[in-house]
């Protein structure tokens, strides 16, 4: 507050002044400084409430992906070599559709351990992630987003050299136990992506819902197929294939 709390403190020397010199009788001494100190304390305590901030969002524990980089052949299945080279991650998000380059960048970096292992905290780019998204427009003509207004980001990890731009492979996320391919999507609000699309023989069907904002995983079909919402898996680990 910007009201001045010793206000009647001032006041006092311009009676001196005028009157001369005055003595408080000691039975007025205690209550004059009492009544000065009970308004000072309410007072701070205002500006102190007022200066707070919010709290932020509680930290979701399902957002902790501990996570590992590993190689396969072009079917995902069949394990190669890790290369030798020092190799770091670099987690970008696409925003705005589910496909193309990233455009938003990355808003917490990951670091990437000798071991290949890794541990990913969704919590702490939410904030930013937010600020990041636009209205939807999907490259995919035949893809629509209902309601209209929700906003979508896809995380887009790569695997570069440390001293690199080009990706060593390209990455995917796959479910241990299921072997699926999946795309880890966030939302910021119910919503349902919807789609479907015949072509070079493929048939692919988007009916996705989700019933609240965050983060959600989507099984990619392997050729024909739907794309659909997948449970949060139990184990993810983050396969690099060769360069097409």
């Amino acid at each position: 507050m910007s009201q001045d709390i010793n206000h009647v403190s001032k006041i006092y020397p311009n009676v001196a002044r005028r009157v001369g010199r005055r003595r408080i009788a000691a039975h007025m001494r205690a209550p004059t400084w009492l009544v000065l100190t009970s308004l000072a304390l309410p007072l701070s305590l205002l500006g102190a409430c007022g200066s707070r901030e919010e709290a932020p969002a509680p930290k979701r524990a399902d957002w902790v992906l501990q996570s590992k980089v590993q190689f396969f052949e072009a079917d995902a299945k069949t394990p190669r070599a890790t290369p030798k080279e020092d190799l770091r991650l670099w987690v970008p998000y696409v925003v705005g559709d589910l496909y193309g380059a990233p455009n938003a960048g990355e808003l917490a970096p990951v670091t990437l351990k000798p071991d290949m292992s890794f541990s990913l905290d969704l919590n702490k780019s939410h904030e930013k992630l937010a600020l990041a998204l636009v209205p939807t427009e999907f490259s995919q003509k035949w893809m629509k987003i209902e309601p209209a207004s929700a906003r979508i980001a896809r995380l887009s990890p790569f695997v570069l050299p440390v001293d690199g731009i080009v990706p060593v492979g390209t990455c995917e996320w796959l479910d241990v136990d299921t072997h699926d391919k999946l795309m880890l999507v966030y939302l910021d609000r119910p919503a349902r992506i919807r789609g479907e699309i015949v072509y070079e023989g493929r048939s692919l069907r988007f009916d996705i819902a989700s019933e609240e904002a965050g983060y959600i995983w989507i099984r990619q079909p392997e050729g024909s197929g739907e794309y659909r919402m997948a449970p949060w898996p139990g184990r993810v680990i983050l396969a690099v294939m060769p360069n097409p």
